[in-house]
This record gives C-alpha cells, sequence and structure tokens, in this order.
C-alpha cells in the first residue's frame, strides 16, 4: 500500500524527503462516507496521509474500483435508517410465521377466530431469532455435549472437543456454529449455549464504534465449563443483514500502516474500539500505547528469564496486574472512562485474561463469520502486536468463515509468523465478501495463507487463491448465476435425500437462495452454506498446484482436475475429518 501511495506522490509532485527530527504521521487512506451529501465529489470524502498530499488532486487516479467501493459505502451509509426498518419488519413478521406454524397456522387461528392462541414476537427473548437463524434453526453441535464439559461425537466417541487437533471436524463445527450463533440477541446465545452446547457463557458484550457513534460491535465469550475450563472460544457477530454500517465496512477500503505490522483495514480497528478515521491521531495514540505494553512486557519477560535461568516465556499476570493494565485505545480518555462505551479490543482481551487466570489448562479459540471473521483475525494479531503474549500463547485456533481481507502483504507475513498452522480460513464458492476489499495495486489488500476452499457441492481442497480473486468480472458472470440456480435446486431436491433431514431446508432459506440467482454473491454468504461444508466437506482437503487456484468452470464438478494425485500427502490445515462416501455429485452428474 505505502509503494502504491509513494509512486502517486511522485505523480502529484508531492514525494519529498521528511529528513526531520519529528515522526512523520502514518501512510493512510481514509473514506469518510458520512461527511457525504447529495453534490460531494468523490475526491471530497477521501482523505489521504502523509507521504502523499492529494486532496486537491480529484478523480485523477481514481479506478474504477474505488468509485464502485465508495459509491457503494455511501450508499450504505445513506440507507441504513431506511434498511434497518425494513430488516425490523420482515424479521418480526417472519418470527411471527415461526412461532404460529407458519402462514397457514397463523391464518387458521385468524379465521377460526382463535386470536388468543396468536403468539406474539417480543424482541430480544429467547425465541426471537435473527433472520439467519430462521433461515437455519440448527443451533445443536455436530457433537454431543456431555457432563463432564467435553464433547463427544455423536458418530465417533474419539472426536471430543477441545481436541489436540485444531483441524479437526469437532473443532470446525464448534467454531462455525459459534460464528453464526452470534447474531443472536443475549437471550438466544444464552439459552443456546447452556441447554443446546452444555457449556457455560461467560459473557455478552455490545461494544462502542466511536466513527459509527453506535454500539455496532457484538462478542461474547463460551468455556466449555464454569471452572476447570479446557477451552474458552471468543465469537465476534459479522456481517447483520439489515445493518448498512456492517455492509460499509466490508466494502469500504480505508487503511493506515502501522510500523510493524502493515497496512490494516481503517473500520475494523474502528470495530475493535481502537481508534477513529475523525481524527488520525488515535491511531497514533494506539501504536504508541501498543509499543509501550509490549515494550514493558518484553522487560519483565527478560528480567524472569534471567531470574530463573531459562529462556523468555510469557509472562503471567496476577489478577491486580490484569485490572491495572493501561487500554490499547487511542480514543478520548473520556470514552475510554465511559462505562456505558465498553471497547472491544481493550474489553474482552480484560475478561479473556481473567478466564485463562483461573483456567491454567484452558486453550483459546477465536471465530467469526464475515465480518465477524476480519474482527477475529484481527484481534488475534493485536494480542501479538500489543505484547499481550500470555494470552496470545493460548490461541490454539483462529477460524474465520466468509472473512472478507483485513490488510496488506506486511500485516499477512506478520501474521502468518505469528499464527501459523492455528489459522483456517474458510471461503464457500462464490461468496462476496472474501473478495473484497480489492486487491489491486491501488488497495493492495492481500489475504492471509492458504485458503479451505469449498465449491457448492462441498467438495474442497486448499488453494492459494480462491478463483475471481475480486468477484466482479464480466468472464464469470454467467458462471456465477448458473452456479446460483444449481445451488437452488440442489437445496430444494437433493440436499434432504442425499444427507437427511438436518440438510432440509426451509421454505424461508429457498427463497434466499431464489434471490441468489440474482445476487449470487450475497446468497452464497448465507452461514447455512458454511456449516453444510464443514459438516460434509471432505477429509484431507487436497492441496492445489502450487501456484493454482480453484477454477470457476468446475464448480459443478469434483475439482479432480486441479488437485494434486498424491492424496497420502498430508495437509497440516486440513478442517475435516475422512467422509468414505462418494461425493454428493456421484449419483446426479
Amino acid at each position: 500500500m505505502k509503494g502504491a501511495l509513494e509512486s502517486m506522490a511522485k505523480v502529484n509532485g508531492s514525494g519529498c524527503d521528511h529528513n526531520t527530527s519529528t515522526e512523520e504521521p502514518p501512510v493512510y487512506m481514509a473514506a469518510h462516507p458520512k461527511l457525504t451529501t447529495q453534490k460531494s465529489a468523490l475526491k471530497e470524502i477521501i482523505k489521504h496521509g502523509q507521504p502523499t498530499t492529494v486532496e486537491s488532486r480529484g478523480n485523477k487516479h481514481t479506478t474504477w474500483q474505488q468509485k464502485i467501493s465508495m459509491y457503494l459505502v455511501c450508499i450504505l451509509w445513506k440507507s441504513f435508517s431506511a434498511l434497518q426498518l425494513v430488516g425490523l419488519i420482515i424479521e418480526w413478521t417472519t418470527n411471527l410465521l415461526a412461532l404460529n406454524n407458519g402462514v397457514l397456522g397463523l391464518l387458521s387461528r385468524i379465521i377460526f377466530l382463535n386470536w388468543g392462541d396468536i403468539v406474539y414476537p417480543v424482541v430480544g427473548s429467547e425465541n426471537y431469532f435473527s433472520i439467519l437463524g430462521l433461515s437455519d434453526p440448527r443451533v445443536d453441535l455436530l457433537i454431543n455435549a456431555s457432563n463432564t464439559g467435553k464433547l463427544g461425537s455423536a458418530q465417533a466417541e474419539v472426536e471430543v472437543f477441545p481436541t489436540e487437533d485444531a483441524g479437526s471436524r469437532s473443532t470446525a463445527d464448534m467454531c462455525i456454529m459459534a460464528a453464526k450463533l452470534s447474531y443472536e440477541n443475549p437471550a438466544v446465545i444464552k439459552k443456546v449455549v447452556e441447554q443446546n452446547w452444555n457449556m457455560h457463557l461467560h459473557g455478552f458484550y455490545n461494544c462502542w464504534n466511536e466513527y459509527q457513534n453506535m454500539k455496532n460491535t457484538q462478542a461474547y465469550v463460551v468455556m466449555d465449563k464454569p471452572t476447570d475450563a479446557n477451552a474458552v472460544v471468543v465469537a465476534f457477530r459479522g456481517t447483520e443483514a439489515f445493518n448498512a454500517y456492517d455492509w460499509s465496512t466490508d466494502f469500504d477500503f480505508s487503511f493506515i500502516t502501522l510500523e510493524g505490522l502493515g497496512g490494516v483495514h481503517l473500520g475494523f480497528l474502528e470495530a475493535l474500539g481502537l481508534a477513529t478515521r475523525d481524527s488520525i491521531d488515535t491511531f497514533v495514540k494506539m501504536n504508541k500505547k501498543a509499543q509501550s505494553t509490549k515494550h514493558q512486557t518484553k522487560i519483565k519477560e527478560q528480567q524472569e528469564a534471567l531470574a530463573n535461568n531459562l529462556p523468555p516465556s510469557p509472562h503471567h499476570r496476577t489478577k491486580s496486574e490484569i485490572h491495572a493494565t493501561l487500554p490499547t485505545s487511542g480514543l478520548a480518555d473520556t470514552i475510554i472512562a465511559d462505562s456505558e462505551k465498553i471497547l472491544a479490543y481493550d474489553h474482552i482481551t480484560e475478561q479473556v485474561a481473567l478466564i485463562l487466570h483461573d483456567n491454567p489448562n484452558a486453550k483459546l479459540y477465536i471465530t467469526g463469520h464475515s465480518l465477524g471473521g476480519a474482527l477475529a483475525v484481527l484481534y488475534a494479531a493485536m494480542l501479538h502486536y500489543t505484547g499481550q503474549t500470555e494470552v496470545a500463547s493460548k490461541i490454539k485456533a483462529v477460524y474465520t468463515f466468509g472473512q472478507p481481507r483485513v490488510g496488506d502483504l506486511n500485516f499477512a507475513t506478520y501474521f502468518k509468523q505469528k499464527l501459523e498452522g492455528r489459522y483456517f480460513r474458510v471461503v464457500y464458492c462464490n461468496d462476496l465478501v472474501p473478495r473484497v476489499p480489492f486487491d489491486n495495486k491501488l488497495f493492495a489488500f492481500k489475504h492471509l495463507g492458504d485458503c479451505q476452499y469449498f465449491n457448492s457441492c462441498y467438495d474442497g481442497m486448499v488453494v492459494q487463491e480462491v478463483p475471481n480473486p475480486n468477484f466482479f468480472s464480466v468472464r464469470n458472470l454467467l458462471t456465477k448465476h448458473l452456479n446460483a440456480a444449481w445451488e437452488l435446486f440442489h437445496a430444494m431436491f437433493i440436499a434432504c435425500p442425499e444427507y437427511g433431514n438436518a440438510f432440509k431446508e426451509n421454505n424461508l432459506s429457498i427463497l434466499i437462495r431464489a434471490l441468489g440467482v440474482i445476487f449470487p454473491g450475497v446468497a452464497a454468504h448465507w452461514p447455512i452454506n458454511y456449516v453444510n461444508a464443514i459438516r460434509l466437506g471432505p477429509i484431507p482437503l487436497k492441496r492445489s498446484l502450487v501456484g493454482d487456484v480453484a477454477h470457476t468452470d468446475a464448480e459443478f464438478y469434483l475439482m479432480q482436475d486441479n488437485l494434486n494425485c498424491d492424496v497420502n500427502s498430508p495437509v497440516s490445515s486440513s478442517v475435516l475429518p475422512d467422509r468414505s462416501r462418494k461425493s454428493p455429485l456421484s449419483k446426479h452428474l
């Protein structure tokens, strides 16, 4: 990203040598959609930081991808209230139908004047589900909860959660179900965690986003048992279907480059409560605090290593030290001190640190779908970057599903160095979100490591990059729509007979897939696809040929032509156990 901006600086005559004793401001590109008016020009809502001064350059160097992204972000910001109202009406109505046995059940009670039997949904209750939860009502894990807090598989008792294998089906299923559940309200989450999973809900957190001026980051923390826990799961809520701010964050291209970390998406840092683009100084302040904490932790670890004549190891803080740890957020002190404005990164880290202090054998699992996946990645990276080595050392796995790109190549390199072998990025077919923000010379957003890619038949392989990585491609337009039509047909006529009633899709899910024929990238993003992929996909995921990608023209097939024929070669980042039965397409194609 920095190289791209430097080249643009030279074109504009602003590339100069900063030989001063003062600290240079960070390189950044920040879109300000909330400043827009109907007559505002694109140049007025995009701001750049050193080493370029390009506020007055107009649209001379603006790419079509940047224009599309910015226009989408602006439209989404303007439509927030309207979309929220539409979403409330749709969700309330679908909950009303679900509580009264569908349209026929509700009509019968109205026609026969049994109005007293009509059950009205209460927003925020344990029976009020999001549109995602209504379209896929599965809440039980693939594995059964036992009284000991371990989770034993209903199909193979050797499969448990937590397990030593971070890439097991039980771990992947736990993470996708936790990510899917994050879209629900606290009452639903509590009921499912405690009654269906037989686990312990430590807390649900509704966190503050200063730039959006609202509580728009949700996460919850689960333990496999209240005491002597073996697993702690942190799940971040992803992009809500009717939350325009969430969708705008996914499409936003704004970034800032932090020394030692790389270029990082501004919106994701804001979602974690670390800074706001209204004041770039908050990012500078956050970075200084992070490096100070990291330096202090490193000194303590070195002192302990010298005293014990041992190699350096994570410093284990006392509870008083955990409570006394200074917040990393660069926001104003008044915001940090406001108990009504919980800041996601600092608050969740404190809670997790306290849990791990009381449960020294516990391992940490971080997960999320969509925007939640991006927050999971950035959260894990920031644990290392801010010197939270005690918590970071406990990370067993980071699972993301349909995650957008988080940072540039430098960030990807940093993340891989810290979490290689513990990061599992799962992408389903033509999902739009993993293909934004764009990966080109201007944006330079990069994905992290290999991808566990599944096609629409839930056959998968490990690839370096998904097909059509920037999504908007005329060449692949027809393929996406044809594939969406196949997904609709598969859901209606094949899934239930082939896999059983657990994979039978309801009318709402079928409707969403029908809309997916028009908007294929959005329908493919639905969590139901990821649950099915985790539960039906093969293992080990074969690795594609070096430098190869999954071919879009093979979406209806088993992708055998793209695979390395050496099926015995191990894949270190496999997510699923063995599936002995034949591919679901073996009978239908």
